[in-house]
C-alpha cells in the first residue's frame, strides 16, 4: 500500500513545511512597509485576495519609487506564500512571479530578496508538475549571494526536497542535516523550522527502513514542536502521520491508530488540508482500524476517503512512498 507520509512537499510531503510557517514570511525593514505588509496579510486572512493585491500595486508602485518597488516585491512574496499554504497554487505561482519581476528591477540578479519568491516558485512548480520550471527556479536560488544562516537553511532545505524527489536519498539526507545545522547557527535550533526538517528526515529514514534512526529523529522533532512557539497545526499533523506509519511498520497498530486518529482530528479543524494527504491519512487510518478489529469505523473512514476530490494533474508530484508492507484487502 502506498501512503503519503506528509501533507502540503509539496504540501503534503517534504515540500509542505517549506512554506507552512507564517513566521517565515519576511518582515519589511521600514516601518511604513511593515505596516502595509501587516494590513495586506490581514486582508489575505479574511479572504480579500484581490483587494489586497490591488492595494500593493496602487499604493506602492504609483510613483515608481525603487524603495516602494522593493517593498511591493517583498509583500507579494509573502502573499504568494500565504496562497500556497491556502491551497491556491496557481495564484501562489503568479504572485511569486510578479514578486521576482519587481525585485529584479530594483535589485541585482543575485540579491537575497529574491530567495523566498524563487523558493515559492520551486515548490509551486513541483506541486503543479512543472518540474523543469521548478529546477530552473532552484538554479536561480543557487545564484543568490548567501550571507545569512537562515538563507542557507532555505537553500539547503529546497535542495534536500529536490534530491529526495529525484531518488537521491543520500544527498537528501546530507542536505536535511545541513539545513538543521544552518538553522542552529541562525539561533533557531528549537524552532518549528527545525522540527519540520526533522519530520522530513524521519520520513526519509522510514523509506529506507532505518526505523531506529526514524524513531530518534521523530522523537527529537516532537520535543521541539511541543515547546516551539512558532509551531503550526500542520507540523503536528505531519509528525503524527509519520510516527503512526513508523508504529505500523513495527506492528504497533494500537499506537498507530491513536496517532492517525489524533492527526485526523487536527486536520479536520484546519480550513485547508492537501486532499492527497487527507486521502492518504484516511486510507492508512482505515487500515489501522481494521488491524485492531474496528471494522465498522474502518468502513466509515473508507467511505469518507472515496469522497475526497483529488486533482489528478498534481497528485503524482506528491511524495508517496511504500512505507507500509502490502496489506491484503479485508472482508467487510
Amino acid at each position: 500500500m502506498k501512503v503519503a507520509c506528509i501533507t502540503t512537499l509539496i504540501t503534503a510531503s517534504t515540500i509542505g513545511h517549506i512554506l507552512a510557517q507564517s513566521a517565515s514570511t519576511r518582515v519589511p525593514a521600514s516601518a511604513k512597509c511593515a505596516e502595509l505588509n501587516e494590513g495586506v496579510m490581514r486582508q489575505m486572512a479574511r479572504g480579500e485576495f484581490k483587494e489586497a493585491e490591488l492595494i500593493v500595486f496602487s499604493v506602492l508602485l504609483s510613483d515608481g519609487d525603487p524603495a516602494r518597488g522593493s517593498c511591493a516585491g517583498l509583500i507579494l512574496s509573502n502573499m504568494a506564500s500565504f496562497m500556497y499554504i491556502s491551497g491556491q497554487i496557481a495564484d501562489s505561482e503568479r504572485l511569486a512571479e510578479k514578486s521576482v519581476h519587481i525585485l529584479e528591477k530594483v535589485h541585482s540578479p543575485n540579491d537575497e530578496s529574491l530567495l523566498r519568491p524563487l523558493q515559492t516558485l520551486v515548490v509551486a512548480g513541483l506541486k503543479e508538475g512543472k518540474t523543469t520550471r521548478a529546477k530552473e527556479a532552484f538554479k536561480r536560488m543557487q545564484s543568490i549571494r548567501i550571507q545569512k544562516a537562515e538563507d542557507r537553511a532555505l537553500l539547503n532545505g529546497t535542495a534536500a526536497v529536490l534530491s529526495e524527489l529525484e531518488g537521491r536519498r543520500t544527498e537528501a539526507e546530507a542536505e536535511f542535516l545541513a539545513t538543521i545545522d544552518a538553522w542552529e547557527k541562525a539561533g533557531h535550533g528549537d524552532s518549528a523550522d527545525v522540527g519540520g526538517v526533522l519530520i522530513n528526515l524521519g520520513s526519509l529514514y522510514l523509506k529506507e527502513g532505518r526505523f531506529d534512526d526514524a524513531r530518534r529523529t521523530l522523537d527529537r522533532s516532537a520535543t521541539i514542536l511541543n515547546r516551539a512557539t512558532d509551531a503550526v497545526p500542520i507540523d503536528r499533523i505531519r509528525l503524527l502521520l509519520c510516527r503512526g506509519v513508523l508504529c505500523a511498520r513495527q506492528s504497533d497498530w494500537g499506537q498507530a491508530e491513536k496517532d492517525f486518529h489524533d492527526a485526523l482530528l487536527m486536520a479536520d479543524r484546519e480550513s485547508w488540508v492537501d486532499p492527497v494527504a487527507l486521502r492518504s491519512l484516511l486510507t492508512i487510518y482505515a487500515v489501522a482500524l481494521r488491524k485492531n478489529g474496528h471494522r465498522r469505523e474502518a468502513r466509515s473512514i473508507e467511505a469518507r476517503a472515496v469522497k475526497v476530490q483529488i486533482d489528478r494533474t498534481t497528485a503524482s508530484i506528491v511524495d508517496i512512498a511504500d512505507l507500509l508492507p502490502k496489506v491484503k484487502p479485508s472482508k467487510k
